[in-house]
């Protein structure tokens, strides 16, 4: 059907608010026209910014790490007091959007976004069942993925390492559509003439980039932020845990401080089923091996490091 394929979710068969016994799949997922105007004015998504997303990378067909993806969708989902979607129904409604697909391009973006449905504080609304509004596209001409090594810069997140325990209303470890920070941080890193950004907290420890999570290696060893300091498990990041548990190396969680991270042999950014070489951060710069990543990123696409990577998380998990 072409570059661009757009779905409109069936809230009533993708959370457990309906079982869905006895039904098809064909009523899950609405295929629209992708310029079609399917988002209401009085929707949460544009009224407060009052929702949740997921994105990936469709290899050849497949979304990589879909069911990792769903889960963190359903953990985002608990933390923002949201109904619990389906993911057995979710993961169907993904494939049929992909088999609407017939670009040219062998590595377009996913996303799926889902919002708390139209603003029950709007007259709109008030007359509305409830239910969440629910997007899902995949994309070959926007903005895609590359390999080149990219420079970062640290920046401070503004709080404390223990705010999540202390503060769980802030939502830190959900992925919420409200990405105003986020964006304000890609901008500064414009300003600054970089790629990205790590950020820290105020008492000196490591949390994530914007939209991706940051890995650190020493030797044959990777280290990433423990999720519990408040932020997202990446799903791309336990994919390059499996890849380098089966090359022979380690892997932990940890309560990493940044002079740590500066410390590292390697750096990586990982997110959207991308493993991506950091070449430089705050001036200090880092070697790079092009032909690892490529075979990094190769083994995550053809699906080697998939089932291993479902079992990967922190002990507290």
């Amino acid at each position: 059907m072409g570059n661009i394929i757009l779905g409109v979710g069936n809230a009533a068969r993708l959370f457990h608010s309906d079982t869905g016994e006895g039904k098809g799949t064909e009523d899950l997922i609405s295929i629209v026209d992708p310029r079609a105007h399917v988002v209401s004015a009085f929707d949460f998504a544009v009224t407060r910014g009052d929702g949740i997303f997921e994105a990936t990378t469709v290899w050849k067909g497949q979304p990589v790490s879909l069911e990792n993806h769903l889960r963190r969708l359903s953990h985002s989902a608990r933390l923002m007091d949201l109904p619990q979607p389906d993911i057995e129904a979710f993961a169907q409604a993904v494939h049929t959007l992909i088999e609407q697909y017939d670009g040219s391009e062998a590595c377009p973006l996913l996303r799926l976004l889902i919002s708390r449905g139209l603003d029950d504080a709007t007259g709109i609304g008030r007359q509305d069942g409830g239910l969440p509004s629910i997007w899902m596209f995949v994309d070959a001409m926007g903005s895609l993925h590359e390999t080149d090594p990219i420079s970062m810069i640290s920046l401070t997140r503004g709080y404390p390492s223990d705010i999540a325990g202390r503060a769980p209303w802030l939502l830190n470890g959900a992925k919420t559509l409200s990405y105003a920070v986020n964006q304000a941080i890609h901008r500064e890193c414009d300003r600054r003439k970089v790629t990205d950004a790590v950020l820290t907290t105020e008492d000196g420890y490591v949390l994530e980039c914007p939209n991706s999570s940051i890995v650190a290696q020493y030797g044959t060893h990777l280290v990433t932020p423990d999720p519990s300091i408040g932020i997202l498990h990446g799903t791309t990041q336990r994919e390059l845990f499996a890849y380098g548990r089966q090359e022979g190396g380690s892997f932990e969680y940890a309560k990493l401080p940044f002079e740590r991270l500066l410390e590292a042999d390697r750096l990586y950014m990982t997110h959207g089923g991308w493993v991506i070489p950091v070449g430089e951060l705050d001036g200090r710069r880092y070697p790079v091996d092009p032909s690892s990543i490529e075979s990094i990123n190769a083994a995550i696409h053809a699906g080697r490091t998939h089932d291993e990577a479902l079992g990967i998380g922190p002990k507290a998990e």
